[in-house]
């Protein structure tokens, strides 16, 4: 538990989750240093007292075999407390002194998921303990009532809180909400294949890579990840039959909402026309956050060059750099790295949009803008399906996606209790689900594409430098739809 909540904290400082669980995590290490103090103090003599048999500290398990290193069965009270030292010393190394590392999703995810893991496991060693001996005497029946006790509440706080709660703790995507209620359908049971739920929060590339490795077999994503994928500069220097997949349907027909954001602190931006001739941060060239920065200019007349991109990295990234923070040297004067950036309304939310528990965010948002296509098309496997115009399974599927988006278009207000609830998969206060409903529209069939979309995009992704000038619109257009409409 020490481990899982040292865990806890340093994953704090990469997403920043509820305070609540931060205090939790934190007093949990106080608590766990003093009973291991107690403990290390106290430790009985070895025999049977009670009709329980200690053996303190042995390095022996039940079957005779050593743990490597007697790790954590150290017959002295010192290799406890270096090992604790040493652990929160690394942890303290990387967050400080590398910053790159500290600051990565990979390494912010590893953290959060290993002190989830460390803590979902702790009951394994006692329960195998127990079933050996055929006995649970010395185990009291009030600390297993304490612990799903407290597990429950724990729950209840994750799904009902109005705070943001991060991967870590709990997985959702509001916009595959009909999705869910499609495959709760039973017309889902009459699919000739069962279909598994694999989520993706790194994002429509790791998705065109599992498409292509053979991973996955159909995928849901951002319209201008797949099209770029498929008519990229990289891409297009290949044979088109080597894209690994095509897009065969529509998902979502209203645009994607993205807030444009500052830092609070920075007085000198207040509209979007302070952004003229700036620096806006982006994940990386040819992503979402880079093409919208030339559709911004676009639509206010702007140079298509007017808006000089600055590669930050994932939204943590981004954050900073708009306010200037710097984890690695946290008591120095703030010096931003871009003017703006722009990221989905509802995910940045919690950034900008002051709360009772959270008053002084440390973003503002000045403004908002629209993809100007819709947001979500649907993508199958070529591999898998090589003729996806003509492929029954397919035409079975998108039957089944189509009475999902009915169900949900039926009743808003279900949705707006199940969004609440977490049993489409996302849990959103009631406040952020009407907003959302009240933007989008998911399509009324999904089967097919709008050649007029993909037309508009690649129109975009040409000025953006992401697909080649010189290459035709009819070109790219073969290279990325698989059923037309």
């Amino acid at each position: 538990m020490l481990v899982a909540s040292i865990l806890k904290v340093f994953y704090w400082f990469g997403h920043y989750y509820s305070l609540s669980l931060l205090v939790q995590a934190v007093i949990m290490i106080g608590v766990q240093i003093v009973l291991l103090k107690v403990a290390l103090d106290n430790r009985p003599s070895p025999g049977v007292k009670n009709g329980v048999e200690h053996v303190p500290f042995s390095n022996l398990d039940e079957k005779g075999s050593v743990r490597p290193y007697e790790f954590w069965q150290w017959k002295s009270a010192k290799p406890y407390w270096m090992f604790l030292a040493y652990f929160v010393g690394a942890l303290s190394f990387v967050q400080i002194l590398l910053p790159p590392i500290a600051e990565s999703d990979f390494y912010v995810n590893l953290l959060g998921y290993a002190g989830l893991a460390v803590e979902a496991i702790l009951p394994l060693p006692q329960i195998i303990a127990n079933h050996r001996t055929r006995s649970c005497k010395g185990f009291r029946v009030s600390v297993l009532a304490a612990w799903i006790l407290g597990d429950v509440m724990k729950m209840s706080y994750f799904f009902c809180s109005k705070e943001v709660i991060p991967w870590a703790f709990r997985l959702c995507e509001h916009y595959l909400a009909p999705l869910h209620l499609a495959l709760r359908s039973p017309a889902a049971s009459s699919l000739p294949f069962k279909i598994t739920l694999t989520p993706f929060p790194s994002g429509t590339g790791h998705m065109i890579t599992s498409l292509r490795e053979k991973e996955i077999d159909i995928a849901i994503g951002l319209t201008e990840g797949w099209i770029a994928g498929l008519a990229g500069k990289q891409q297009a220097q290949k044979d088109a039959a080597s894209g690994g997949y095509k897009v065969v349907g529509h998902w979502v027909d209203t645009p994607l909402r993205w807030a444009i954001i500052t830092g609070r602190e920075r007085e000198e931006l207040h509209t979007v026309a302070d952004l003229k001739d700036k620096r806006v941060g982006v994940s990386r060239l040819g992503s979402g956050s880079h093409i919208m920065s030339f559709v911004l200019a676009q639509k206010h007349g702007w140079k298509p060059d007017s808006l000089t991109p600055v590669v930050l990295g994932p939204f943590q990234a981004l954050r900073n750099g708009v306010t200037g923070y710097d984890a690695s040297h946290p008591d120095q004067p703030p010096a931003p790295s871009a003017e703006f950036f722009m990221w989905e309304h509802f995910t940045t939310k919690p950034y900008f949009h002051a709360t009772l528990d959270k008053p002084h965010p440390p973003l503002k948002k000045i403004g908002e803008i629209f993809t100007p296509w819709p947001s979500w098309l649907i993508v199958a496997s070529t591999s898998v399906f090589p003729d996806p115009e003509h492929d029954e399974k397919l035409q079975q599927l998108f039957h089944v996606l189509d009475q999902g988006i009915k169900e949900f278009q039926a009743n808003h207000d279900q949705v707006v209790r199940l969004l609440g609830t977490g049993e489409l998969g996302c849990t959103y206060i009631e406040e952020d689900a009407k907003e959302w409903l009240k933007d989008v529209r998911f399509t009324g069939s999904t089967r097919g594409v709008d050649r007029k979309v993909v037309d508009g995009v690649v129109d975009v992704l040409k000025v953006a430098g992401v697909i080649d000038s010189g290459m035709s619109n009819d070109e790219a257009a073969t290279r990325v739809i698989g059923i037309p409409r």
